[in-house]
């Protein structure tokens, strides 16, 4: 059989609940902010770099913001992201200042390209070379490297294999779709200047 309890014992009792209520809410609420602050703080990632003079700054947006004369580029990959890849490209912004730039195959390292060159070229289209009739657009017109800049972009027979090459006015990709905007990134830091080799 329960006993009764008088008014002031049962008011005793729920102000007793109540307190122990409070306070294991308060332990929760200051545990999870810990944790998270203590959780959270090595996940996050370096969102500032200098390289060759320049800053790169990470921005909301995932890409790697930086200025050159009064220019504003936006890449995947920040240089450092880039230094293993060799790029003997002996071309620079001025070779493409001005003039139409083609490109044959697609992909992320078309994208990456078209975004931070597209401001100095006079127009960016699909075109088509000799001997990689296979890979061209349908109507594509026919380029020539001795002429014409053309970007041809494909993927390796060997998926692991990162490869830029230059022939004359041509400058070839070849990098697997996962590889592609951090290889155009390379390319992009050689034209402009900042990558030497």
């Amino acid at each position: 059989m329960r006993k009764i309890l008088t008014k002031e014992e049962k008011e005793k009792k729920e102000s007793r609940n109540k307190l122990i209520i409070g306070l294991v809410l308060v332990a929760i609420m200051v545990i999870s902010t810990a944790g998270f602050a203590f959780f959270s703080a090595p996940q996050e990632k370096v969102s500032k770099i200098n390289y060759n003079s320049i800053d790169f700054i990470l921005g909301e947006n995932n890409l790697w913001q930086f200025n050159i004369q009064n220019f504003e580029f936006l890449t995947s990959f920040n240089p450092k992201d880039t230094e293993n890849i060799s790029v003997p490209v002996f071309k620079t912004i001025n070779n493409f200042y001005g003039k139409p730039l083609f490109f044959l195959g697609q992909g992320i390292a078309r994208e990456e390209i078209t975004r931070n060159l597209a401001i100095f070229v006079l127009r960016i289209q699909d075109a088509c070379i000799e001997n990689y009739e296979s890979m061209c657009e349908e109507n594509a017109p026919i380029k020539n490297c001795s002429i014409d800049n053309v970007m041809i972009i494909k993927e390796p027979e060997n998926k692991e294999d990162i490869k830029i090459t230059q022939e004359e006015n041509c400058i070839f990709i070849e990098a697997s779709y996962d590889e592609q905007a951090r290889v155009a990134d390379a390319l992009i830091f050689k034209i402009l200047g900042i990558k030497q080799i």
